[in-house]
């Protein structure tokens, strides 16, 4: 069984956590996002299983850095083949015959990113991600182990238009009996601002399999934001798979309410 080396959580934390030092040396927006997504699939197994992600996000965020915390209720139902968390992964065990339901807290995240490089039309960040293994296991809510994640968020502006990407690597911890990979993964969007409220946009998302000889991520996503008031933001979205390692098709909304 792999386990994540002393090293690498001390790294993702350390980015992670950096932006604290400035969060409390400059004034902060402080916000918090509610979620609600549903996502079905078969992840390369004979049952389809869903799942329904409840986030709570809390954010602090200056000019400059942000750090984030994500708690999740989640619930499962399918026949034990697909294991849930901040990604849905199969696993490498047999599926059973009848489905069941399971639900509870899902694995923690925390997140922190640093603005390295801005300019009047682009911007990069770095940024570091914990996910701690404290869904249960047993009932498939989680692996029950940490994952470390290191990944460039970069943007480019475009007059009422933006293209942004991902590039990062991750570092999964091996539940007892199952070897998971490290992989890389990366996103690309296009966003264009209809109006002075609205937002639409495009993602599409990969990332490489977790199981020797398994299936890799591939998924699009489509989204549309709108402004309520200057404290309140409301997000849409449709998502569809394109391989086994993504579900076939999701949906799912966000409310952002800023102090």
């Amino acid at each position: 069984m792999k386990k994540i080396p002393l090293l690498a959580h001390y790294f993702a934390g350390a980015i992670a956590l950096a932006p604290v030092m400035s969060i409390y040396a400059a004034e902060a927006d402080l916000s918090v996002s509610l979620g609600a997504e549903y996502t079905t699939g078969s992840y390369g197994t004979s049952t389809d299983t869903d799942i329904w992600y409840f986030p709570v996000t809390l954010k602090y965020q200056t000019a400059t850095d942000s750090l984030a915390l994500t708690v999740p209720y989640v619930s499962v139902e399918g026949s034990g083949g697909v294991v849930a968390g901040d990604r849905a992964m199969r696993r490498n065990v047999p599926v059973g015959t009848s489905r069941q339901t399971n639900s509870g807290l899902g694995d923690f995240v925390l997140a922190g990113s640093h603005k390295i490089s801005e300019s009047t039309s682009s911007r990069m960040d770095l940024t570091g991600k914990i996910k701690f293994g404290t869904a249960d296991k047993n009932d498939n809510l989680g692996t029950g182990e940490d994952d470390i994640s290191v990944q460039l968020d970069m943007e480019k502006y475009l007059d009422s238009n933006s293209v942004y990407g991902t590039v990062g690597y991750k570092i999964l911890g091996d539940p007892p009996g199952v070897t998971f990979r490290n992989v890389l993964y990366g996103s690309l969007g296009l966003s264009h601002k209809l109006d002075a409220a609205q937002t639409a946009g495009v993602e599409w998302y990969a990332q490489q399999a977790a199981l020797s000889g398994g299936p890799a991520s591939s998924e699009l996503t489509l989204y549309l934001s709108n402004k309520v008031d200057k404290k309140t933001k409301v997000t849409g979205y449709l998502l569809k798979g394109f391989s086994d390692g993504s579900p076939d098709w999701g949906f799912g909304v966000v409310l952002k309410l800023t102090q």
